[in-house]
C-alpha cells in the first residue's frame, strides 16, 4: 500500500524534478514544463496517481486491473493513466513513475537516473 508521501519521496530524487501544481491545482511533479506524476481522487476520496506511458498497448495489458487503473486515456502519442495508489506497492509505483517519467520529460532524463537504486 502506498500513497502520495511515497510518489514524492521517488520524484524527489529523480534528476531536475520539481513539484508543482496542476492546473486546477493538485499537486504534480514536472520533468521541465511537463507534469509525469499527478495527484488526483475519486469518488471515493482514495489518492490517485495519474502518470504516462508512450506504451500505446496499456489499455490492453492493463484490461484485466481495471479495478486498480480505472481511468486509461490512449491518444495519439501517449497514454494517460491514473491509478489507485492502495493497491499499488512501492516498487510498482516507482516502475509507473520511472516510465511516466521518461515519457514526458524525455529519455535524456531518464538516462541520468540510477534505476536500481531507486527500484525497491
Amino acid at each position: 500500500m502506498t500513497g502520495w508521501d511515497d510518489v514524492s519521496d521517488v520524484c524527489g530524487r529523480l534528476p531536475g524534478a520539481e513539484l508543482g501544481e496542476a492546473h486546477e491545482g493538485s499537486p504534480a511533479w514536472y520533468a521541465g514544463r511537463h507534469p509525469f506524476a499527478r495527484l488526483r481522487w475519486d469518488e471515493c476520496d482514495r489518492e490517485l496517481l495519474q502518470v504516462w506511458t508512450a506504451q500505446m498497448d496499456t489499455a490492453q495489458v492493463l484490461g484485466g486491473r481495471r479495478g486498480t487503473f480505472p481511468v486509461i486515456h490512449t491518444f495519439s502519442h501517449r497514454v494517460s493513466l491514473w491509478a489507485v495508489l492502495d493497491d499499488l506497492d512501492r516498487r510498482e509505483v516507482t516502475e509507473l513513475l520511472l516510465d511516466s517519467y521518461g515519457a514526458r520529460g524525455g529519455r535524456r532524463r531518464l538516462a541520468a537516473v540510477d534505476v536500481e537504486a531507486l527500484l525497491p
